[in-house]
């Protein structure tokens, strides 16, 4: 089985890349969708992140406030480092579970952040999708509905093109159309099948 892993920032269309290397035969792990899971009211890791945030994370029903925890969680380093602490190791283990259970021999996991992550060593080599700047913003602009200034935010705050090249193995440029991604994504296929 080879394992490995899909990265890229906000609007450079990893998730898309995913969905296609998903219909060409990949097993994809989305490490977004284990930690929507893992917060789910009852479980342990909502119930740890409840006993560092306090309680007011939780809504009335006792499910968990997002918006809230963001604000508390991004407050500081200290805070951040926290929500980190708690919920990338329950993250690996859903993860670590997952890979276990699949018959697929190439698993792609998911994630904004694998590069320097407890994820990372389970990944054979890392696969980045990046895209320019202007691209990306007008990708962000359309999907997310965000201002000039909230884009330019949360991109300033991702790593840049020279992170993702000098910690992958592949790099995936996105800024054509979705038949240049898809001629990418079948070329990259074929190579890992081959190796």
């Amino acid at each position: 089985m080879r394992v490995f892993g899909i990265t890229g920032g906000s609007g450079s269309g990893k998730t898309t890349f995913s969905k296609i290397m998903s219909e060409l035969g990949v097993y994809i792990i989305d490490t977004d969708v284990i930690a929507h899971r893992i917060t789910e009211k009852g479980e342990e890791c909502l119930k740890e992140l409840a006993d560092y945030f306090g309680n007011d994370i939780l809504n009335d029903g006792g499910e968990l406030n997002r918006k809230r925890l963001a604000q508390l969680a991004f407050a500081d380093s200290e805070s951040t480092e926290a929500l980190n602490r708690i919920t990338h190791k329950y993250i690996k283990e859903e993860t670590i579970r997952l890979i276990e259970q699949t018959d697929s021999d190439i698993v792609g996991i998911d994630g904004a952040v694998i590069i320097g992550s407890n994820i990372q060593p389970l990944c054979e080599f890392i696969v980045s999708v990046i895209s320019e700047k202007e691209v990306r913003m007008q990708r962000l602009k359309e999907r997310d509905n965000l201002s000039d200034e909230q884009i330019n935010l949360r991109l300033s705050a991702q790593p840049d093109d020279k992170f993702y090249i000098e910690n992958s193995l592949y790099i995936i440029y996105n800024n054509g159309d979705l038949k240049e991604l898809q001629r990418q994504a079948q070329q990259l296929y074929k190579r890992i099948k081959e190796v």
